[in-house]
């Protein structure tokens, strides 16, 4: 049986630099996305990634990330198993320690 990857930061950081990752998508809380996210993300929470699909591109790889990395698990198997080439960021935003973390205030929303 085939499962989905699982990349550590330094592999993540390695592919986001020679353009392999397709689609970043942060599945934690708005509040923690604002605060801090990985540079290029995108804010799908997990609680509503299931209305928000249309927004993953089944295209190509994307990337999954959440606080601890368990929800993005549950998210990369399930999308695997229906033919996304979903992989997950192990260890989530708590493990990251590369260079790629946004802190940058976001644009106000109007």
């Amino acid at each position: 049986m085939t499962t989905f990857p699982m990349i550590s930061y330094r592999e993540f950081d390695r592919w986001l630099e020679q353009g392999q990752i397709g689609q970043l998508v942060d599945l934690r809380e708005p509040w923690m996305y604002e605060r801090e996210r990985l540079w290029g993300s995108i804010n799908i929470p997990f609680g509503e990634l299931e209305c928000r699909m249309h927004e993953i591109n089944r295209e190509s790889t994307v990337v999954f990330y959440c606080d601890r990395g368990a929800k993005s698990m549950l998210v990369c198997r399930d999308l695997w198993k229906m033919g996304y080439r979903a992989v997950d960021l192990a260890g989530g935003m708590l493990q990251y320690k590369g260079k790629y973390i946004d802190r940058s205030p976001l644009p106000a929303l109007e």
